[in-house]
């Protein structure tokens, strides 16, 4: 080979090398169309049940059986209008039975404190009751 051989060759891959980079800068820097939509919010995962998956047991929470409606608050004293299960409502006085081995043990303006045994857990009146939750007679 003689030395213009040379030359040409080296001027054919220096402007294939030159066409290679410029092909790379303009497609990494040039932006295609509008961003990538985030992802729909969804509601918080419950990781109790993601447990589940991995040999975790479910721990009921002693309040699921008891939801409430109302709160009476009366001169003798109060009661709350609850159910348990499925049955329907009904009204239970300050210190009455809810069901066997709970009782009604406080009442407050937004939610009732029961006594299962000697363990106090709070039930709390839900956000959205329809029509009045409170009744002073």
């Amino acid at each position: 080979m003689n030395a213009l051989q040379i030359r040409l060759i080296s001027l054919t891959l220096f402007a294939v090398f030159c066409a290679t980079l410029t092909y790379w800068i303009v497609a990494l820097t040039s932006h295609s169309g509008a961003p990538v939509a985030a992802a729909a919010v969804r509601g918080p995962v419950s990781t109790e049940l993601a447990g589940t998956l991995f040999g975790g047991q479910l721990t009921r929470n002693a309040n699921q059986d008891v939801r409430l409606f109302g709160i009476l608050a009366l001169r003798e004293g109060a009661a709350a209008i609850v159910s348990t299960g499925g049955e329907p409502p009904r009204t239970v006085s300050l210190g009455g039975t809810i069901m066997q081995g709970t009782k009604l043990s406080e009442v407050r303006p937004r939610s009732i404190i029961l006594d299962r045994n000697g363990a106090h857990s709070e039930v709390t009146l839900p956000a959205n009751a329809p029509g009045p939750t409170i009744y002073v007679r």
